[in-house]
């Protein structure tokens, strides 16, 4: 024999819904690598570039570098959700301070700064890891 017992509703117990996890930052620590758009007058380049990020304790640092160019440390790295602001000591001793956002397709898009005014565009995508050969 089954016995069905019905309680008020009053009496009943919600089903507690698990809070959302916000979603995870995308990791910025390892090889980026994109362009950077440089406007000059009536004509524009586009330069590839690569940024090396690294990490130790909790500071983040790295190595900038423009084929033919050559490379620059990067520093005074700053993460603020998806806003993004770091410095890159080009090799003539130039600082170019970059300011950039984590787009929702896993890219940086930015802004490249010199002595406070706007130099190149920016967007870089994370390298794909390279599974070492069987």
């Amino acid at each position: 024999m089954l016995v069905v017992v019905a309680l008020p509703l009053t009496a009943q117990r919600k089903a507690k819904v698990p809070a959302a996890l916000p979603p995870a930052e995308p990791a910025l620590v390892g090889i980026w690598s994109g362009s950077a758009t440089v406007p000059l007058g009536d004509s524009t380049i586009v330069v590839p570039v690569t940024y090396t990020f690294t990490q130790t304790g909790s500071t983040v640092a790295g190595t900038a570098m423009v084929p033919g160019q050559g490379s620059g440390p990067i520093g005074n790295v700053v993460r603020d959700g998806s806003r993004l602001r770091f410095r890159v000591t080009a090799p003539e001793g130039k600082l170019l301070e970059h300011e950039g956002q984590f787009a929702g397709d896993g890219v940086i898009e930015g802004m490249v700064n010199m002595n406070n005014q706007p130099v190149a565009k920016f967007r870089i995508t994370p390298r794909k890891a390279v599974a070492p050969p069987k």
